[in-house]
Formats: C-alpha cells, sequence, structure tokens
C-alpha cells in the first residue's frame, strides 16, 4: 500500500477546535485519539495532564467528525487510588470520558480476577485482547478478541495486545504476534479496509510487528512512558506520555490502496478546560482519598530537586532511589538494601520545598503497597541478584535496582555472570567476599513474588508473614522526620557506575 502522512496535521481538524487558524480537511477522515499508561484522573503537580481536559478534546474533535477514543493499556493500575480501590476510579473516569476501546496493560493483571471481572464490566467502553484470556483460555467476560467498527462509510477492523510476561495465574497471554496474525487474517476476512492494533507492548516489538505483518495499518501503542512515533515502510506506531500528558491524534484518509496517515502528538496542558462530567468524577475520588489518609500534610522539605522520573530510577542511580533503601536499611537494620526501580510509581521529580505526605504515598502505588522483608544472603548470591538487575532485559526497565549499603560498577554489554565489574563493595569501601552473610532488606514483589523476574528462595521465610512486614512508605517517612530531621536531601551519588573493560 500506498502511504503519505505528516502534512499540516492540526489543520486537519485540530486547528479549529483549539482555535488555530482553519485548513482545508480532507474528505471524510477516520480520526483516532490515543492515550496510554493513565494511573491518575486528575491533573500532574506541573499542571500538565488531567483526563478531563482529554475528555475535552475529544469532544472538541467528535465535534468536527467521528473519532475514536482508545486507551492503550495500563490503567487500573497503579496508583494512590487503585492501592486501596482497584481502578474503580478509573473505569468511572474513562466511562465520563466517553473511551470507545482498551486493551489491557500487564498493570491490570495486578488485580484480582473477581476484580477486574466487575471492572470489565463496569466499563461503558470495549474491552479488546486477542492474546490474554482467563487460565483456562476461555475470555475474559466482556472482552473481544477484536472488532469491526464503521466509521465515514469504512469498515475499521481492531485488535489489541498485551506484552508476554509472568502474570498471576488467573491469565494467560499467549505470543502477541502469533495472536495478531490470527487477528488480522480474521479482520480482513470480514472486510476491513483498515486495520488498527491496539497494543501495550515495547516500541521495538511494535516495529518488528509492523514489518512482519504488512496488512496492519496503525498501531496505537503504549508501555513505555514517553511519546513516540516511528514509521515501518510509511505505517506509523504512535504512543503519547503517560498520564495524560499528552494525546496521540491520527487523522486517516483516501482509500484502501492510498491511505494518508497523519499522526500529531498534542500536549495536554492548561489551555484545554476541564469536561465538567469527568471533572466532577476526579473530584469526588480525590475527596476519598483525603478522607482515607486525612489532610494531605507537609512531612518534609527537599533542600534541591529530587530526581524520580522512570527515565532515571530504571536506567542508573537515583536520588530517590538512594533516600527510599537508606529508609529501608535505617528502619530495618539491614546491611544491605535492594529496591526494583519499577516499585517507585512517581515518575515526576519532586521540586524543591515542602513535600507532603500525599507525594511520599505516591511512591509505592501498589496493591502490597511496598512492603519490606529482611533475609540473609550470601555475597555470592547478592552478587548473581545484581547481575539480574543490569541484565540486557533489565537496564532501563523495573527490574535495575536501587541500592544503599553497597557499591558497584557494571556493564550490561558483558556476557551474564561477568556484567558485575570488579568487587561489590559495602559502604564502608570493603569488598564483600563470596561467602560473607548479609541482612539484606528489599520489597515484597521482586522478594517474596519472582516479580521482574527475580528467583530469591533465601527470602521465603520472611515472606510467610509478608503481610505484616513494614510499608516502604511508613519507612521513608520515619527516616526523614528522625534520622534526617525532616530534611530530605538528595545524597551523595557513587553506588552504581556505569563500567566499560575488566
Amino acid at each position: 500500500m500506498k502511504r503519505s502522512f505528516a502534512w499540516g496535521v492540526l489543520g486537519l481538524a485540530v486547528t479549529g477546535c483549539l482555535g488555530l487558524p482553519p485548513a482545508p480537511p480532507p474528505t471524510n477522515p477516520i480520526r483516532f485519539l490515543s492515550i496510554n499508561d493513565v494511573y491518575v484522573l486528575d491533573t500532574l503537580a506541573d499542571g500538565t495532564g488531567g483526563l478531563a481536559r482529554v475528555a475535552t478534546l475529544r469532544s472538541r474533535l467528535a465535534a468536527v467528525g467521528p473519532t475514536i477514543f482508545v486507551l492503550a493499556g495500563d490503567v487500573l493500575s497503579p496508583s494512590l487510588l487503585s492501592k486501596y480501590y482497584s481502578g474503580r476510579q478509573m473505569v468511572e473516569g474513562m466511562n465520563a470520558a466517553r473511551l470507545d476501546y482498551a486493551t489491557f496493560g500487564n498493570h491490570e493483571f495486578e488485580i484480582p480476577r473477581d476484580t477486574l471481572v466487575a471492572r470489565i464490566a463496569a466499563s461503558k467502553f470495549k474491552w479488546v485482547s486477542s492474546n490474554c484470556t482467563e487460565g483456562t483460555g476461555r475470555p475474559f467476560p466482556g472482552v473481544l478478541p477484536w472488532d469491526t467498527l464503521t466509521v465515514q462509510g469504512r469498515k475499521i477492523g481492531i485488535f489489541g495486545l498485551t506484552i508476554r510476561e509472568q502474570y498471576r495465574s488467573y491469565v494467560r497471554c499467549t505470543d502477541p504476534d502469533s495472536a495478531a496474525r490470527v487477528a488480522v487474517d480474521t479482520l480482513a476476512k470480514l472486510g476491513a479496509e483498515f486495520i488498527v492494533g491496539l497494543t501495550h507492548q515495547t516500541i521495538g516489538a511494535d516495529r518488528a510487528l509492523l514489518a512482519r505483518d504488512t496488512l496492519i495499518d496503525l498501531i496505537l501503542g503504549g508501555h513505555e512512558h514517553e511519546a513516540h512515533d516511528e514509521t515501518v515502510d510509511g505505517r506509523h506506531v504512535v504512543k503519547a506520555d503517560a498520564n495524560s500528558r499528552s494525546a496521540q491524534f491520527v487523522t486517516v484518509w483516501g482509500t484502501r490502496d492510498h491511505w494518508r496517515v497523519a499522526p500529531a502528538l498534542i500536549r495536554i496542558g492548561g489551555d484545554l478546560p476541564a469536561d465538567t462530567a469527568t471533572q466532577a468524577v476526579t473530584a469526588r475520588w480525590e475527596d476519598s482519598v483525603r478522607r482515607r489518609l486525612g489532610p494531605e500534610r507537609v512531612v518534609a522539605t527537599a533542600s534541591a530537586p529530587i530526581e524520580a522520573r522512570d527515565i532515571r530510577t530504571r536506567r542508573g542511580e537515583a536520588a530517590i532511589g538512594d533516600l527510599v533503601t537508606d529508609a529501608f536499611r535505617s528502619g530495618t537494620g539491614a546491611d544491605v538494601a535492594l529496591l526494583n526501580a519499577g516499585t517507585l510509581r512517581l515518575d515526576d521529580v519532586i521540586e524543591a520545598g515542602p513535600i507532603s505526605n500525599y507525594t511520599l504515598e505516591s511512591l509505592f502505588l501498589f496493591a502490597d503497597e511496598a512492603r519490606v522483608v529482611t533475609f540473609t544472603l550470601t555475597g555470592a548470591r547478592l552478587r548473581e541478584i545484581l547481575e539480574h538487575g543490569v541484565a540486557p532485559g533489565s537496564l532501563g526497565g523495573g527490574p535495575f535496582l536501587q541500592v544503599s549499603g553497597i557499591a558497584f560498577a557494571f556493564d550490561s554489554s558483558r556476557a551474564g555472570g561477568s556484567r558485575i565489574v570488579g568487587p561489590v563493595r559495602r559502604a564502608d569501601g570493603r569488598a564483600i567476599e563470596a561467602g560473607d552473610q548479609l541482612k539484606v532488606a528489599m520489597d515484597v514483589y521482586p522478594a517474596c513474588e519472582g516479580g521482574d523476574g527475580y528467583r530469591i528462595p533465601e527470602a521465603a521465610g520472611a515472606c510467610a508473614t509478608w503481610q505484616t512486614a513494614p510499608r516502604a512508605a511508613d519507612l521513608l517517612m520515619a527516616y526523614v522526620s528522625g534520622p534526617l530531621g525532616g530534611k530530605m536531601t538528595p545524597p551523595a551519588a557513587g553506588r552504581i557506575q556505569t563500567a566499560t573493560g575488566p
């Protein structure tokens, strides 16, 4: 298929609705508005985002012409509210915003099966998944493997894919590529003229999928938290920034053999007013947080900005990782503290100045509340665990470890077993020997549940009573108010260093 794209994009429809000079629209365009990885309803601390603003954009676009509003996974978990309400507030918000389609993100499967089924049943939008079913192989109630709809007289096919990981036993996700092949072939036989993948997987997997399957016309994706727009043979895969910081707006026109596709990334900020219905849902749920946690109050002061963005915490030492793991070690008396970066969910910079209890609670958003268990490891086993954290599949993702009580260097390009370069040292500089016995503090997800690919049988005893282990948020607040005297100052760096050579 021949395609051209990316000319005067906002002039296609958005110019008018955002107050920009009008431009001639294409004939009978098909429009998609896509968001992904949306964990909160309200605006973010920096004033960007907000589902109510996206809902306004959706309404303005719909007033110009038919617009398909989709979410490419990760909405029910994790967040401060979802820690207590398992995504009920997100379904209500998406209903108010008039979402059309959603697919599963990997975090959807962190809530219990019956809760997930209840959230699907409460959704006024359609859930579509081509590769994830119940553990029995039956589709989740109310979830379609694919769907078709007619827009501007054109038959559109849509299918959903989710990254394959080690999920809870109630869910089974098959190979995304194989599932896509079946879905696309079926949609083509059903007469779909334009086929869209709604995916929650890596950008690399999306590119490879487009390269393998020439019948897929467009991928609206998620999983990464940063915006992307990449092409394979003229066909786009687009993703928006997480938490509604932006939305991808894609206009399609032409014919089956000559589609034209024009994507545009729309930043969601204060120039967009809040949709009344969606904002009412947001406000009601924010009130519920205050009832549960009490009024927001200042618990610390940051002397300098504290880096807590995923792009930093998942690739190297980060100030928030140092502070949190120091709190683990202080509160448990451990020799070493380890924290998989995926447990940190703020994905923002904590600005200098007052810090509230809500901010510290919002670092740890999973239902297990990132409880911290302690157990004994040998120096040799500690090194093996650190190796997993810097493997190519871990670096840049949730498995990467933030640490306290140790320092090490790594080279992720080296072969497994040799990525930790040189000795692992204690905080006082002494090398840790293979036979040394170390008391280690670590959060429950990797230590007890095998999360992020960790296997730590040494933690089994502590894991048997994990529900009574201290919460990470409590350890951090106690550390800040106690040893730090109410001041959160980024510690000196140097615990994790990249290395080349022997």
